[in-house]
């Protein structure tokens, strides 16, 4: 993956600090995951389910000598319907090192995100939640989680 610059376009809207964001796909859906906070992918892992853990937690695995929490991006986010998510994208906050379950991950890019309000389109109720912000890559709307939130 290589960094590749973007600019958001909308008309109107704020334009937010220019950061670096790795791009990962779900269920038609693209999001943008600040850069710093970005831990990398892993392909197949062992997971060890958690008795009585909730939903969105799909189990926990081994990697470089810690435990790892692996989360269903989807659940977190509200969306329902069937993906193809086969990856697991590591992110951290300042306490831990969590894998979202994704569907692809796609570039990493340097952009100046547009304001949440000047997004055209309408976000399911978990998505917005834990946005932060959008931005448009090769044609498609982008929208920017904060992993703080995501995690809480």
């Amino acid at each position: 993956m290589s960094p590749v610059a973007a600019r958001g376009t909308a008309p109107q809207g704020e334009v937010l600090p220019e950061g670096r964001f790795s791009i990962i796909g779900l269920q038609g859906w693209y999001f943008g995951i600040p850069l710093e906070r970005s831990r990398g992918v892993m392909e197949e892992i062992q997971l060890t389910r958690v008795p009585m853990a909730p939903e969105a937690v799909l189990g926990l695995t081994h990697m470089q000598g810690r435990v790892v929490t692996v989360l269903d991006l989807a659940h977190l986010l509200g969306l329902t319907g069937s993906g193809s998510a086969q990856s697991f994208f590591l992110v951290s906050d300042e306490d831990e090192q969590v894998g979202l379950l994704v569907d692809s991950v796609e570039d990493i890019v340097l952009v100046a995100p547009l304001a949440l309000e000047a997004i055209e389109v309408e976000l399911p109720t978990g998505v917005r939640a834990n946005a932060s912000g959008f931005f448009r890559w090769r044609g498609h709307k982008v929208v920017n989680l904060s992993v703080e939130r995501l995690l809480k």
